[in-house]
């Protein structure tokens, strides 16, 4: 489960036509002259066919850091590798969004009138197009813990690029369409989340902020600490009672 940006492709005679972000889950922006910009967005494929695909725009930690210490403004340097990604696909210039190095990995094959039956399957047709798919092992009921815990927790960790969990989906194409969806989600899959790192620092202080909704949120303010390779300075408290209940005090160690 990447932490970037979802987009989706869209090719016709073999050749990219469109790329849009997810935007609210019905309508995106159109960022096709930046996604001709990518890394590894192949322009031109083999397949001739109409073709569909969602996949993740990522920026990895090094391209981060180095865009970061570009930026002599402190307030203006990006919170994390995932907001940097997001602002350089929307950048107008398309020669600047390519100094960026984004990259693209597929995870979903979503429109081919050649639809392959499994997922595994569909991995194996897009990276034949010469797309970059997610990284993925084939579980069964019994091997699900041990592929978690001994492959992808250790692996995750030398990544060069933010994951934040894992998921967990049915390979029969078919037979997971046939689950359909609740409110939010397909049935079909699991998405998990990595356990949390814990730090320490210090609280300096309590501030009140206006949330999207319009109601007044008590944030708490704290001594710079890094967490995932992010500078992190402040928390939501979420609500006055959760303040109340933490007994929070200037100088606490939180």
């Amino acid at each position: 489960k990447l932490d970037g940006l979802t987009i989706v492709l869209t090719y016709e005679n073999g050749e990219l036509v469109k790329a849009v972000t997810r935007g609210n889950g019905q309508i995106g922006e159109i960022i096709t002259n930046n996604a001709r910009m990518f890394k590894n967005i192949p322009v031109t494929i083999s397949y001739k066919g109409r073709l569909v695909l969602r996949g993740e725009a990522i920026i990895t930690y090094s391209d981060f850091n180095r865009i970061n210490e570009e930026i002599p403004e402190t307030d203006a340097k990006y919170k994390n590798p995932r907001n940097l990604a997001n602002a350089s696909l929307r950048l107008y210039d398309s020669k600047k969004a390519s100094t960026r190095h984004l990259q693209f990995k597929a995870f979903t094959l979503v429109e081919c009138p050649k639809m392959p039956k499994t997922v595994e399957e569909s991995f194996h047709w897009m990276e034949k197009q010469g797309f970059t798919v997610v990284e993925y092992k084939k579980v069964t009921a019994f091997t699900i813990k041990e592929t978690i815990t001994d492959y992808f927790e250790k692996e995750v960790e030398s990544y060069t690029f933010p994951t934040d969990g894992l998921v967990l989906c049915m390979d029969d194409i078919a037979y997971g369409a046939s689950l359909g969806v609740t409110n939010k989600f397909p049935r079909n899959s699991i998405a998990f989340k990595w356990q949390d790192d814990s730090v320490e620092t210090t609280l300096t202080d309590v501030i009140w902020s206006p949330s999207r909704t319009g109601l007044i949120n008590p944030v708490a303010l704290f001594k710079p600490v890094e967490i995932e390779g992010t500078m992190v300075t402040k928390a939501s408290l979420h609500n006055l009672s959760y303040l109340s209940l933490l007994q929070l005090g200037y100088g606490d160690t939180i």
